[in-house]
């Protein structure tokens, strides 16, 4: 991978501590052996909680024919089509709704390409490295759609959604602080709404669902949820806790916020909104594990892949949600130890 991709890849999904030593791959709970008492109260909430088994339905692996390099972000269409980005050949990627490889759309107007969103029919992608939203109809890139952004701090983490009216960038780094700007698709900042606690904080994807801005923590087990105008938003965003959630970072979790250490873990790398429901990505090592949340931040289910095999240097960067008669097609981009889209099945009980 080149090393300004690597570069990229990590100042957008991840910050650049996360990598030094705790992802799975990287990261123990150590000597740590204490929690938040909110944690607690969510772990004994997860043990309570059933599991379902995800089984696997179909994977698409880098071949000749088909060649994923970095698979990073991903979004089904209404049709169940999937588009995935591909942040190292810079394309995305189009999967049939039956799950057969379509097609791969590259272009030199793509600088390590993320989806933004899916508006009618133009797909947006915002490119990490040039800072320039384009939109793609028919698998052009159009001339006269999309506009390019500015950073304060180079080394700055960046998150964006799309929505009909109005184009959202989340831009945080320890020097800029926390801050979501609204955009109108003609490229005129609407608003600047400042979020007020420290900028790790708030550093995961963005998401439109229910008429709300929905901002993922992936380092705490929250959500923060905001007006579609910014400008009416209050001082402090409507923060949703996921009471439920578990994991083995937890542990390590404490440690960072009481100053132990330095390296803060990733517990949730990615949220899908579906329906009345959230479909949480929950870090293991070596398997997929969904937690499942009401829009009350309730957990409702927990998704465990069957037959989970433990690998420390697994890690899956993205998932998307598919709802239909049967249940959910559940699909997830795994970048290590090697490229891959897998799509789980989940069929809840009546």
């Amino acid at each position: 991978m080149p090393s300004t991709v690597y570069r990229v890849l990590i100042a957008w999904g991840t910050l650049a501590l996360l990598v030094s030593g705790c992802l799975p791959s990287g990261c123990g709970t150590g000597s740590f052996d204490e929690i938040t008492p909110a944690d607690s109260l969510s772990r004994a909430l997860a043990q309570d909680t059933p599991a379902d088994s995800l089984y696997r339905v179909r994977q698409i692996e880098s071949t000749e024919a088909h060649p994923i390099g970095y698979p990073r972000t991903l979004h089904h269409r209404p049709d169940g089509s999937l588009i995935v980005s591909d942040a190292e050949r810079n394309s995305l990627h189009h999967i049939a709704a039956d799950g057969t490889y379509d097609r791969e759309v590259a272009s030199d107007r793509f600088d390590v390409p993320f989806l933004t969103g899916v508006v009618g029919d133009t797909i947006w992608v915002f490119n990490a490295e040039s800072d320039v939203l384009v939109g793609v109809v028919d698998d052009e890139v159009l001339d006269d759609a999309g506009f390019a952004i500015e950073r304060a701090d180079e080394a700055s983490l960046a998150y964006t959604a799309a929505h009909p009216d109005a184009f959202y960038l989340k831009l945080l780094g320890e020097d800029i602080g926390s801050t979501i700007y609204q955009y109108d698709w003609d490229g005129t900042m609407q608003t600047a709404y400042t979020l007020p606690q420290e900028y790790w904080r708030y550093a995961g994807f963005l998401r439109v669902h229910n008429d709300e801005v929905w901002s993922l923590s992936g380092l705490r087990p929250v959500v923060d949820r905001l007006p579609l105008d910014l400008s009416t938003a209050p001082a402090t965003p409507d923060t949703l806790a996921l009471h439920g959630f578990d994991s083995p970072m937890l542990e390590r979790s404490y440690a960072f916020l009481r100053g132990d250490t330095h390296q803060p873990p990733l517990l949730i790398p990615s949220v899908d909104l579906i329906d009345d429901r959230l479909f949480v990505l929950n870090v293991r090592s070596g398997w997929i594990q969904v937690d499942v949340f009401g829009d009350d931040g309730a957990l409702q289910r927990r998704l465990i892949e069957a037959n989970p095999q433990p690998n420390r240097d697994f890690f899956p960067q993205d998932l998307s949600v598919h709802p239909h008669e049967e249940g959910y097609d559940i699909t997830i981009a795994v970048s290590n130890p090697d490229p891959m889209v897998v799509t789980y099945r989940w069929t809840p009980e009546p």
